[in-house]
């Protein structure tokens, strides 16, 4: 895999990760530990970019906000 290709890949999972604990904060205990190492991998990598970095964070605030727009997905009664 190249070097840019891996930078993806480690945005996606840091962005992922992101997601996860922004849902997860007002249903119940949050996966910090994932988002805590995909942070730091991203970090780390030669070809970290701050711009990428925070289009990721604003990628996980999007994804979270269309998360809590859809509501819940029972019937509501």
């Amino acid at each position: 895999m190249s070097s840019k290709a891996d930078i993806q890949s480690l945005y996606k999972e840091f962005t992922e990760a992101l997601t996860e604990v922004l849902a997860e904060n007002a249903a119940g205990p949050a996966h910090r530990g994932r988002l805590a190492r995909a942070r730091a991998a991203v970090k780390k990598h030669p070809n970290y970019n701050e711009h990428e970095y925070v289009a990721a964070v604003e990628q996980a605030f999007a994804r979270w906000e269309m998360i809590q727009n859809a509501g819940p997905s029972g019937p509501s009664g």
